[in-house]
């Protein structure tokens, strides 16, 4: 198994460097190719693929192998007790190639066929370990993004009147609802509201398998494509509409980051986070902008999943943030790349995600706004370094946590892996800003509104670093759980289907075992009991929702 791993790895870095060079030749030379493939012919309707090969599609590629290839270094001894261990690299593997059709395809078939392998290889990938949490997290995982891909069948039905599949012939075809199915497939891939309760459900998977689907391929794949349609975009006039979906998704995560507790949800919803950043700045017309983002997002994030992984495995799978701390005496190395990859999360002066970030901000004063968008969408932003910081204290608190202390045997290839996709986070900022900015991107802005986001950052950490003492005097109120859980969007993912008709079988369980042995006077007890909680958690199932909707009409 360990020659398997290895010459994977191999293979996936030396097309790698492949992509690198192929990366450099086109953006230097301007070089634009189409490749079609002709499949098969049915009814005179020509079935073909059609790959787009330029700079933008190798720079996505290039990350994608990268981290591919570290994941599966890092896989060799993060997965070393698991007995399937070829099977799971089978399906790492089936997921990149996956990735790599959805990346150079051109029209929604070749699209489909990535699409459709990221969906259900990720459904394999959620349920890898054996428990009912991980059947119950990729049911709510695949069930949400069909409704995806049902959208991306329509669009391709409906685009068969025009004769081929190519997204090139899509300005002259711009109906509302094809539209639509084309903006669902995106939404529900890229878990934005109100799809957005199976991200941190999907945490169930591996760690090796959070760093690369859930943080720089899966679900990247939604914005990625409405990247390439952004003509699409603009020809309807639904601007409006999708900026309230993308910040209300930053800011629902990122309040529900807040009262988090497990280490992987934490770093899953601050991926929502960015995801909505990356989908409102494209909407915006900061087209360029929100790739180099997504590029920058996937090397610190997928950094930042490996570390969570390694303490988690060296801390007998503990999740709990409030069982750590005292992690600096353990895991120095581990914690200095972890707490590099927050603070490029965060937007940290001259870390790589600067660079990305502070232009967006910087820009997003000069777009049409109105003023409660604005505040909205600097607020959320402040909200990612105040859960960062907040995650920052719980490891590196001197109190005393016995699961800090768990120490493994020394984990050479994780540390490897982790150590080059350090290297790649910190000069990816000004090494991509050099690539994709021939000039360089110059803001006049006045002194004292740059120095706005340098106060709001600081602010911003402070109020991260008291969190946690606040947090741990504050007592669960309904309001607390109602702000944790996303507004209740879980509710309607799982929980309140259970509640209903989970009841309602086991009723029927309990009338085909207890009617042979107990009475009918007995039973109607119980019945008329397990009636009377249903209706009371319907009312409050029904007053959350209310609420959920009067912050959605305030945003509206």
């Amino acid at each position: 198994m360990f020659f398997i791993y290895m010459n994977l790895s191999v293979l996936m870095f030396f097309f790698f460097l492949v992509s690198f060079m192929m990366f450099l030749k086109f953006l230097i030379l301007k070089m634009n190719f189409f490749i079609e493939i002709s499949v098969m012919k049915f009814f005179k309707k020509n079935f073909t693929l059609i790959l787009y090969l330029d700079y933008k599609s190798f720079m996505f590629l290039m990350v994608v192998l990268l981290i591919s290839s570290m994941i599966v270094i890092y896989s060799l001894e993060y997965m070393s007790e698991d007995k399937f261990g070829v099977r799971f690299i089978y399906l790492l593997m089936m997921f990149v190639f996956s990735m790599l059709l959805m990346i150079l395809g051109q029209n929604l078939l070749m699209i489909l066929l990535g699409w459709d392998g990221l969906g259900l290889i990720s459904y394999c990938l959620v349920i890898y370990y054996n428990n009912w949490n991980s059947y119950n997290s990729g049911m709510i995982t695949v069930l949400t993004n069909r409704l995806g891909d049902i959208g991306l069948l329509i669009s391709i039905g409906m685009l068969s009147v025009v004769g081929d599949w190519n997204y090139l012939f899509f300005p002259f075809f711009s109906k509302l609802f094809f539209f639509f199915m084309i903006m669902l497939a995106c939404f529900t891939k890229s878990a934005q509201i109100p799809f957005s309760s199976w991200l941190p459900m999907a945490m169930a998977a591996p760690t090796p398998i959070s760093a690369l689907v859930h943080s720089s391929t899966l679900v990247t794949a939604g914005v990625y494509l409405m990247f390439r349609l952004e003509k699409l975009i603009f020809s309807l006039n639904l601007k409006n509409f999708m900026v309230m979906i993308s910040l209300m998704t930053m800011f629902f995560s990122g309040v529900n980051a807040l009262f988090e507790n497990d280490f992987k949800k934490i770093i899953a919803l601050s991926t929502l986070s960015q995801l909505g950043l990356m989908m409102m700045s494209l909407i915006l017309g900061l087209k360029l902008m929100s790739f180099f983002h997504l590029i920058i997002h996937a090397l610190f994030k997928s950094l930042l999943f490996m570390c969570a992984g390694l303490i988690l495995h060296s801390t007998l799978n503990n999740q709990d943030i409030r069982f750590m701390g005292s992690m600096g005496k353990s895991y120095f190395v581990t914690l200095m790349m972890f707490n590099s990859s927050s603070l490029a999360l965060c937007g940290f002066p001259f870390m790589s995600g600067f660079y990305s970030k502070d232009l967006i901000l910087d820009l997003s004063i000069f777009l049409n706004l109105n003023y409660f968008v604005l505040m909205m969408f600097y607020f959320s932003i402040m909200l990612t370094v105040v859960y960062s910081f907040r995650l920052i204290f719980y490891m590196l608190n001197n109190f005393f946590k016995f699961f800090s202390y768990q120490i493994c045997s020394d984990l050479k290839l994780m540390n490897l892996s982790m150590i080059i996709l350090f290297i790649c986070s910190i000069i990816s900022g000004s090494l991509f800003n050099w690539f994709l900015f021939n000039s360089l991107v110059l803001v006049n802005l006045s002194i004292l509104v740059k120095l706005f986001v340098f106060v709001l950052i600081i602010i911003s950490i402070f109020i991260g670093l008291n969190m946690s003492l606040f947090m741990t005097n504050m007592k669960m109120s309904q309001i607390f759980k109602f702000v944790k859980s996303m507004w209740m969007m879980n509710y309607f993912g799982m929980f309140y289907s259970t509640l209903v008709l989970g009841n309602s079988l086991l009723i029927l369980e309990m009338e085909n075992v207890w009617d042979k042995v107990m009475d009918d006077s007995l039973f109607g007890y119980f019945y008329m009991k397990m009636m009377i909680l249903d209706y009371i958690n319907y009312k409050n199932f029904i007053y959350y929702f209310f609420l959920m909707m009067l912050f959605f009409y305030l945003i509206i």
